[in-house]
């Protein structure tokens, strides 16, 4: 089990904000402010005395270390990451939450129909969290489908938060009212 934030309050920290473009500044504004309006997560300004907080950084690639680790904890943002969908889904890695298509139920065959629930939501093809079919393929081929094959081609596809993403973050971290679908 992985540990979760206190208070659902994180501590962030952009370095090196300048080297972001005010474009970049804020796509990155308006993905926090989407956790602030639709669940309890506040990522609120680092303070000296914060010993766990994340950094949102330009390294290499888009990345997150998965929840909370302790102590100073990395989120990459390099140029071509900087997207409101991509910001959404690495900040979803922060609060503790895996890929969909990663999780211990997607293998339908083989798990009752009682296994297939996840903070009290089925499996989502509508998911930030949800990779395109094709994620990591050489040759343009699906790496992933779905098991009913009209929602392979949904997969990965989506722009914002769904709304079983925004239920299971939010019962995750006991949002109460007046945060939907909680």
């Amino acid at each position: 089990m992985y540990v979760m934030f206190i208070n659902s309050i994180i501590p962030l920290s952009l370095v090196s904000n300048q080297s972001y473009s005010t474009r970049q500044r804020a796509v990155i504004a308006r993905a926090i402010s989407a956790y602030n309006a639709f669940t309890c997560i506040r990522f609120v300004p680092k303070e000296p005395q914060d010993r766990d907080y994340i950094v949102i950084s330009k390294l290499d690639g888009c990345y997150a270390d998965f929840a909370r680790v302790g102590g100073r904890q990395q989120v990459s943002l390099a140029d071509e990451c900087v997207r409101y969908p991509t910001v959404i889904h690495e900040l979803m890695h922060v609060i503790g939450f895996i890929h969909e298509h990663q999780r211990a139920t997607t293998d339908f065959d083989k798990l009752s129909s009682d296994g297939l629930s996840y903070y009290g939501e089925g499996y989502d093809y509508f998911s930030i969290m949800h990779y395109e079919a094709t994620e990591g393929s050489r040759n343009g081929r699906n790496t992933i489908e779905a098991k009913f094959g009209a929602y392979t081609k949904l997969m990965g596809k989506g722009n914002d938060f769904s709304t079983a993403d925004l239920k299971r973050i939010n019962r995750a971290y006991g949002c109460k009212s007046p945060y939907i679908f909680n």
